[in-house]
């Protein structure tokens, strides 16, 4: 079995799915586990990933309109590979490379790979990913009990979440410039770690907002985890949202209930990680309940950090 990861969280439940060895390929951006750093590099970005917000936002809308991919996929590389299983998505194209270019790759060289896409929105989708994958690459039993282990988190967290009354209002940011608030599954993990989440609409794609719409919500707690961005990133870039005169009038700001967190390894990576992502999101809204996760959450201070 040869296998070709192109997108990141794929990556990491075949790994984590005893499937390492047979990886041969993956993407620019699979850097998890560190196992996979190591596998030949099957796609590159027209974008400079370490560029500010504004920056990356202006590169993709200007790429979206020439009629191009975000992405590119070296099929040459591809085809010495010769996978007998590519995995891949069509969720997002500024996220991975698209499902399109992946079809159009393989019918070039390698026509008899087997194309395993996925499209998690829920959380229950993501979990189903992990069987999906299991199940075309012989790895149902792993998979199984994978998904059986995770559930049992979940179910953890929904214990003791369950009979809490006052519940804060959240707000989750998956985009500094322009403000983007996170969609898909993560209004539900909001909802499991005992908050209320605000704006976005539950397995709905992230939409951009302005920062009126927060100002008017006033949610108790900011978790601001940009797609692709680790923390040190995304602080440089919260000058952005600090500068905004609406942002001084946030009582979170206020209150110091602002969280940065990595969304480069957790939210925005629908893996089996995302129940990591879950126990930082019930650290960061009961404390007082939840500390497993609590040092991956950074707090942050407009007037502590110099931007």
């Amino acid at each position: 079995m040869r296998i070709a990861s192109l997108l990141p969280s794929s990556t990491e439940i075949a790994f984590a799915l005893g499937l390492g060895k047979y990886v041969v390929g993956v993407s620019h951006e699979c850097d998890f586990p560190e196992e996979a750093k190591a596998k030949p590099v099957l796609t590159r970005s027209r974008i400079n990933p370490l560029k500010r917000s504004d920056e990356i936002n202006n590169d993709v809308v200007s790429i979206a309109k020439s009629g191009l991919s975000i992405y590119d996929i070296d099929e040459k590389r591809l085809r010495e590979l010769q996978p007998d299983i590519i995995l891949t998505q069509d969720q997002c194209e500024v996220c991975a490379v698209s499902l399109k270019d992946v079809q159009e790759a393989a019918k070039k060289f390698i026509c008899s790979a087997k194309i395993v896409s996925l499209k998690p929105r829920t959380l229950n989708d993501i979990l189903n990913d992990i069987k999906t994958i299991g199940k075309a690459t012989v790895r149902e039993v792993q998979a199984s009990a994978l998904v059986k282990s995770l559930r049992s988190r979940i179910g953890c967290i929904k214990n003791k979440t369950k009979n809490i009354i006052n519940k804060p209002k959240v707000c989750c940011i998956e985009w500094i410039e322009p403000v983007i608030a996170a969609g898909n599954w993560v209004p539900e993990l909001v909802q499991i770690a005992g908050g209320i989440n605000v704006i976005s609409q539950k397995w709905q794609h992230s939409s951009a907002i302005d920062l009126k719409e927060i100002l008017e919500c006033q949610p108790d707690k900011i978790v601001i985890s940009p797609c692709g961005f680790k923390v040190s990133q995304t602080i440089k870039d919260m000058g952005f949202l600090t500068s905004k005169h609406e942002w001084s009038k946030l009582e979170a700001v206020k209150n110091s209930q602002i969280f940065i967190v990595d969304g480069n390894s957790y939210f925005n990576r629908p893996s089996h990680r995302i129940i990591d992502t879950l126990e930082i999101l019930a650290s960061i809204i009961h404390p007082e309940l939840f500390d497993e996760k609590k040092e991956l959450a950074t707090s942050f201070d407009s007037q502590l950090v110099n931007i």
